[in-house]
């Protein structure tokens, strides 16, 4: 697979943008969170169901570069927060 613009925005679409109107770091997301696996040399990688396209960006690009270990992917459901009747869980609230 190739690494296109195209390609990106559906990541973008997958992490709850619309197509329309994405601005230039938003489409520069997804890569900076390929970017943090390879950084961060991470043999195992967790994301909620909702970036498994950006997990799949970063295992197409062990292919691309020629990187023999691919990142194992273990992807999962949005994890609930902790406070009572809270959706989801949040990085700006540290309650949750």
């Amino acid at each position: 697979r190739r690494f296109t613009l195209a390609r990106l925005i559906k990541c973008c679409t997958a992490l709850g943008r619309s197509e329309g109107n994405l601005s230039a770091a938003q489409i520069l997301y997804p890569l900076m969170q390929c970017t943090d696996i390879f950084f961060l040399k991470a043999d195992i990688c967790q994301l909620g169901v909702d970036q498994r396209k950006v997990n799949m960006l970063a295992r197409d690009y062990c292919d691309a570069a020629g990187i023999k270990f691919k990142p194992i992917i273990l992807s999962h459901h949005m994890l609930y927060g902790l406070k009572e009747g809270q959706a989801k869980m949040s990085k700006s609230d540290p309650d949750s």
